[in-house]
């Protein structure tokens, strides 16, 4: 079982990133996966990075959406209110490709269209990449989610092919798997 990682929602001004060193298992994760959340007056913002190249999905285009873009390298974020279940996945490629779903439960998809307005932009090289991400908080108000209260986990599939995951969740039982609500901590916001 992994440490328990609180993420941290700061100002867009003062963000500094929080490292995730350990998989999914605890074994050492090098170099680390670099992550933060900034809370600005209309928007969530996700950045990442890693100083490692990455592989990405071959349909991805940067700013766009695409499906499916775990099968590849790829950092995510999951964001749920402080109490019930609905929740937003959202999954954001090194090259700013993106993809999100809201969740009704676990892993059952709500029946509503992806979040619009999103922008993203990403990076990548031999050397690493960088990506972040915007997400108006309309979208997030749409879905019944307040930043100010909620339950955020960071996660990422990195080295593909062969896959490590890493989480910020409280647990890590059993065989990967991001969609375990109940082990998402309470965000610190503007820490």
């Amino acid at each position: 079982m992994l440490q328990s990682m609180t993420s941290i929602i700061q100002d867009p001004s003062r963000t500094s990133p929080q490292l995730i060193e350990k998989d999914w298992y605890g074994a050492p994760v090098a170099p680390p996966l670099a992550y933060s959340f900034a809370l600005s007056r209309d928007e969530l913002i996700f950045k990442a990075s890693r100083q490692a190249p990455a592989r990405i999905h071959p349909d991805a285009q940067p700013g766009r959406f695409q499906p499916e873009l775990w099968r590849y390298d790829t950092a995510e974020f999951f964001i749920a209110a402080a109490e019930g279940g609905r929740y937003l996945e959202f999954n954001l490629c090194p090259n700013g490709a993106w993809w999100a779903c809201a969740f009704d439960a676990a892993r059952q998809a709500a029946a509503e269209p992806p979040p619009s307005g999103v922008s993203a932009a990403g990076q990548c090289s031999a050397e690493g990449w960088s990506c972040e991400a915007h997400l108006p908080l309309s979208e997030l108000k749409r879905l019944g989610i307040d930043p100010c209260r909620c339950r955020l986990v960071a996660t990422a599939i990195l080295n593909t092919p062969e896959q490590i995951f890493l989480t910020t969740a409280d647990s890590s039982d059993g065989e990967p798997d991001f969609h375990r609500p109940d082990t998402w901590p309470t965000a610190a916001v503007g820490a």
